[in-house]
């Protein structure tokens, strides 16, 4: 074998070593779940991304399968690097893979399947910068300081988080919205990418003052100019906290929009909703008892241009009322079908009352009782003068076949209070709103 042949091999052999010694130096973790349902339900159809309204006398009982099974990939360099992926696949039985509706994205399976359905639920880079800086950077999930009352969503964005003692500083920057539209020299108007967007700040200050007890001052600014010659601008601060008063758990907080918007013809408006929540629970018995109160304000006059209804992001959340009708509630819902009286939460005031109990090592049970009204009773179904929308019964219970399997059993039915009497077909009362679930849960 000549030299330069025994250098060429040498140098090759070199450069393999040097691409494979970081991939075998990465930890690759795994993780997962799937959800399987079949609904029962007056109201539940299949579609989601709406608020239910009541309007029919004599709804059909609809029934459909779901499923939901989603696959984490994380490639782990260090405690201080990693790349978290995680993918999505729904499917609804039978259902025409032909539907297109915008807030309907699960696709059907049905005979031989071979449907065509992934998406991206999270990618992103996560890493620190030292002891006290992290960065994620890319597709991520994120949560208000506000129970995710304003935003509870995956993002496509940057935050950072500083710890300095028992002070934590969040930002963040999302893009929730380009239009796209295209430059061209030729355009009179012509727009450029980053131009006709929407974009959010979020900024986050955390002090713990003991590991029971911690306060959070936040600023999310909202600024829209999506619309061509338009703009609407957002800003959202609030007060929020926990803290232990001997077996009782208290959380809570309040918080206040303020912000301007301008239509395209000109037209100039306001923006200055509130909400507020106050929530306790404690250990009672063989589990724990919980009550709240939760009021996001509503506009009676929606036509003047100032708009005094609490404005969260497009999808926002309240989950521990343990509600499965009234409020949207991440924690209860379906799989991509979801459907609530408020999904997305804005002039809505709910109080609560709830227990949950593991009865055994395998067995539980979580019910829930709860009633909501309108702050704002404008644009209420048939003008009604009410402002009291129902009670809901909800209750769930399951049981852990294996560690990592729950088989588990979901009601709810709604009393509709005065806010929609005679709003169906003939000035009749709508029918009560229930749902049934059966469902497996599988997570590893």
């Amino acid at each position: 074998m000549s030299i330069k042949k025994t250098v060429a091999i040498a140098a090759a052999a070199g450069a393999l070593a040097a691409i494979s010694v970081p991939a075998m130096a990465l930890e690759n973790e795994f993780h997962g779940s799937y959800y399987f349902g079949t609904i029962f339900s007056n109201y539940n159809n299949g579609v989601a991304g709406v608020n239910f309204v009541p309007t029919l006398k004599k709804p059909k009982m609809n029934n459909y399968f779901e499923q939901r099974a989603r696959i984490q990939y994380i490639a782990k360099a260090s405690d201080d690097l990693k790349l978290v992926t995680q993918f999505e696949i729904d499917n609804q039985f039978g259902k025409s893979t032909a539907t297109t509706a915008t807030n309907n994205k699960t696709n059907g399976v049905g005979i031989d399947s071979d449907v065509v359905n992934i998406e991206v639920k999270h990618a992103y880079l996560d890493f620190n910068i030292g002891k006290n800086f992290n960065t994620k950077l890319g597709i991520q999930p994120y949560k208000d300081t506000l129970k995710g009352l304003f935003i509870d969503a995956d993002i496509p964005g940057i935050t950072t988080t500083t710890e300095l003692g028992a002070y934590t500083l969040g930002l963040g920057f999302t893009r929730l919205t380009d239009s796209l539209a295209p430059f061209s020299q030729s355009t009179a108007h012509a727009f450029r990418l980053g131009e006709l967007n929407q974009d959010l700040f979020m900024l986050d200050n955390t002090f713990a003052f003991t590991k029971d007890t911690k306060a959070a001052l936040s600023y999310y600014f909202l600024a829209n100019y999506a619309t061509a010659n338009a703009r609407d601008l957002n800003h959202t601060f609030s007060l929020s906290g926990e803290t232990k008063v001997g077996p009782v758990a208290l959380s809570g907080f309040v918080a206040k929009q303020l912000g301007n918007s301008r239509t395209a013809t000109g037209v100039r408006g306001s923006n200055n909703g509130w909400a507020a929540n106050v929530a306790a629970k404690a250990a009672v018995g063989p589990g724990t008892a919980r009550t709240g109160f939760l009021f996001t304000s509503g506009d009676n006059n929606p036509s003047d241009g100032h708009n005094n209804g609490w404005a969260p992001t497009t999808v926002n959340s309240y989950n521990e009322s343990g509600l499965v009708i009234l409020t949207r509630n991440t924690a209860n819902s379906p799989g991509t079908t979801d459907q609530y009286i408020r999904r997305a939460i804005t002039n809505q005031a709910v109080a609560f009352l709830g227990y949950n109990a593991n009865l055994t090592d395998k067995l539980f049970v979580d019910g829930a009782v709860g009633a909501a009204w309108v702050p704002a009773s404008a644009g209420a179904p048939n003008n009604n003068a009410s402002d009291f929308m129902g009670t809901e019964l909800g209750l769930t219970t399951g049981y852990k076949l294996y560690p990592n399997l729950t088989l588990q059993a979901q009601a709810g039915y709604m009393i509709l209070g005065g806010y929609y009497a005679d709003s169906a077909a003939g000035a009749k009362d709508p029918e009560n709103p229930y749902t049934m679930r059966l469902q497996a849960k599988f997570a590893f």
